[in-house]
Parts: C-alpha cells; sequence; structure tokens
C-alpha cells in the first residue's frame, strides 16, 4: 500500500522521468519531497535508494570516483533490501535497475582509487 498523497503520483512519475534522462540532480529534488514525509518503510528505503543511486551516476558524470563508488553503494543496499520483501512493489522493474547499477559499480571498483572510466551514458539502468 502506497503511503502516497494523491497529487505524489504526478511527482513520482516526474522523478522517473528525469532518471530516465539521467537528469539526476532534478530527479533527486523531487525524490526528496517525496520521500521525506512518508513512514518508515520499502516505499521509503525504495525512494532513497533510487535517489542515491542517482546521485551516484550524478557523482559520476561530474567525474567524483568517491562520490559515484559511495553513492552507488548505498543506495543500491537500500534497493537490494526492497528487493528481499513483498509488501512493497515499486512502479518500475527493481531487479532491472540492481543489476544494471551493479554492473556498473562493479566497474568503478575494478579501477584505481580515485579513477574513474568514462561515464556510461548508454548503459545507466531506466526506471521501467
Amino acid at each position: 500500500m502506497s503511503d502516497f498523497k494523491p497529487d505524489s503520483e504526478a511527482l513520482l512519475m516526474e522523478a522517473i522521468d528525469l532518471f530516465n534522462r539521467q537528469a539526476f540532480f532534478e530527479c533527486h529534488e523531487v525524490l526528496e519531497d517525496l520521500w521525506r514525509p512518508l513512514a518508515p518503510g520499502p516505499e521509503k528505503t525504495c525512494l532513497q535508494g533510487v535517489l542515491q543511486v542517482g546521485v551516484g551516476f550524478y557523482h559520476w558524470q561530474r567525474g567524483n570516483a568517491v562520490g559515484a563508488r559511495n553513492k552507488l553503494q548505498s543506495g543500491l543496499e537500500k534497493l537490494e533490501a526492497v528487493s528481499q520483501q513483498t509488501q512493497y512493489q515499486p512502479p518500475f522493474s527493481l531487479p532491472q535497475v540492481i543489476i544494471g547499477s551493479r554492473l556498473l559499480l562493479n566497474r568503478l571498483f575494478e579501477h584505481k582509487k580515485g579513477v574513474l572510466p568514462p561515464y556510461p551514458e548508454a548503459e545507466i539502468p531506466k526506471l521501467d
């Protein structure tokens, strides 16, 4: 069951669209407004996870290797925790986001500390 207010559904769709267009800074702003008022639970954790994964990709876009690794890792931990329960199903494929983001995070860890491979624009997972 969703804890969203009715007008929040439109904001969620906006956040999904922003994420899919790789407008991660703007997506962060919308998601923050959505998750803050939610009660603790899988829906809030999922939104926080998506926000952090997006911030990780934003850091990658901006050349911040440490920020990219840290935020992708913390976001993935949240999304993976949500994927282990069945009471909340997000309006997008959680496994697709987790698998795609995990592959890219692993690529970051394969490089020397502080070194970023080129930003993989075509490989960023979508919230479908």
